[in-house]
């Protein structure tokens, strides 16, 4: 018998709040990794070649897992795999950190990926199902965990650099408390009948995820370019250092979190709808802004303003990735994190190649138009 037709309503918040320790906790191991990867590069001795290979084996692990997940919570349920996947991450988190040669870095940073793949698809699947046990839009809220812990866990991760701990020693005492947290959330992580039928198994995106994924896919795109490429365009615009010009990620980030733990509020008043709109024309706007801007804080702001559209683009596609009629919530949201994630992958490199051959400005300004396009494209998130 499915649980979210038996569950009293203690249960059901006791659930959400034990996902959003998951989300948290996850968003934490990414952010200390963040953090750590200058100190990581020094000890390998390797250059930005080498080390963008070892962050091309990360997203490969992620990519190839993130499929496979998705027909094994179908199978197996999304509790269970979110506790076999968060406990496989918080062991890979210190691993990837400490290792101790370049051949068991590549090889902890696949494993890292694979973990972190299978845990992507295996709580948003659980969060989606904890959404319909609730009647309640929910999603954005465990996003917003999600970006709290990634700040969270990049601000524990720079002390511990800073402190002399980043060889892995700080690394294995989070990981250490990842798994305790972790464990002590269990028995409160909602258990759903597998769906052993139709739907269960992997199958290429296409009709309804093929749509969502490649909204997803545009979304991503966007963060990735602003992680690799936001800074050095206000250096080049507004003239700003180094560490001034990292501040425009920052008030992305910082943006995108506040907005995500608003949004679920949001999505009651307005509508999915509605938001998905006002959230693509922010992104469009917001990137236009702080392409074209010559002065410091307006291009913080329009980086802001990007934040704040992105915010609940993806839970809102992963939410509808969960419900399509004919596929398990963990194939769903499994072929639209794969297709996000391939934007966050190819989004960077192919707007190095744009920016070569003409400017930043203009790889970035046209990488503002999927803001137009996810507008013009929400209603698919009623279908």
């Amino acid at each position: 018998m499915n649980p979210v037709s038996t569950a009293n309503p203690r249960s059901i918040d006791a659930a959400r709040w034990a996902i959003s320790t998951v989300f948290l906790l996850n968003g934490a191991g990414i952010g200390l990794w963040a953090a750590h990867v200058p100190t990581v590069q020094a000890r390998m001795g390797i250059d930005t070649g080498m080390l963008s290979m070892v962050l091309l084996t990360i997203a490969g692990g992620a990519l190839l897992a993130m499929p496979l997940m998705g027909g094994l919570t179908g199978r197996w349920g999304t509790r269970r795999m979110v506790l076999l996947s968060g406990f496989a991450f918080a062991a890979m988190t210190p691993l990837i950190m400490g290792a101790p040669s370049l051949p068991l870095l590549f090889i902890a940073a696949f494993l890292f990926g694979v973990s972190n793949g299978a845990l992507d698809v295996a709580m948003n699947a659980n969060a989606s199902e904890v959404e319909t046990a609730r009647g309640l839009p929910t999603m954005s809220s465990f996003h917003g965990f999600f970006s709290l812990g990634g700040l969270f866990g990049a601000g524990i991760g720079g002390l511990l650099v800073g402190q002399g701990l980043g060889h892995g020693q700080g690394a294995l005492m989070v990981g250490v408390v990842t798994a305790v947290v972790l464990a002590l959330s269990a028995p409160r992580v909602m258990g759903f009948a597998a769906t052993h039928g139709a739907g269960s198994h992997f199958s290429l995106p296409r009709g309804a995820a093929l749509s969502l994924g490649l909204l997803a896919l545009l979304c991503f795109a966007v963060e990735g370019a602003l992680v690799d490429w936001s800074a050095l365009l206000m250096e080049e615009r507004t003239g700003a250092t180094p560490a001034s010009a990292a501040l425009g990620f920052s008030a992305f980030s910082i943006a995108m979190a506040a907005c995500r733990f608003a949004g679920d509020r949001l999505i009651v008043r307005f509508g999915a709808l509605r938001i998905m709109v006002i959230g693509g024309l922010a992104m469009f706007a917001g990137l236009a802004l702080a392409v074209a801007s010559t002065h410091f804080v307006l291009s913080a702001v329009g980086f802001a303003l990007v934040g704040l559209g992105a915010a609940n683009v993806v839970p809102l596609l992963f939410g509808a990735a969960a419900r399509i009629p004919g596929m398990s919530a963990g194939n769903g949201v499994a072929a639209v994190a794969t297709l996000g994630y391939g934007g966050l992958l190819l989004a960077p490199p192919v707007l190095g190649w744009v920016a070569m051959h003409s400017s930043i400005m203009v790889a970035l300004g046209g990488l503002s138009l999927s803001g137009l396009v996810i507008a013009l494209s929400a209603r698919i998130i009623r279908r």
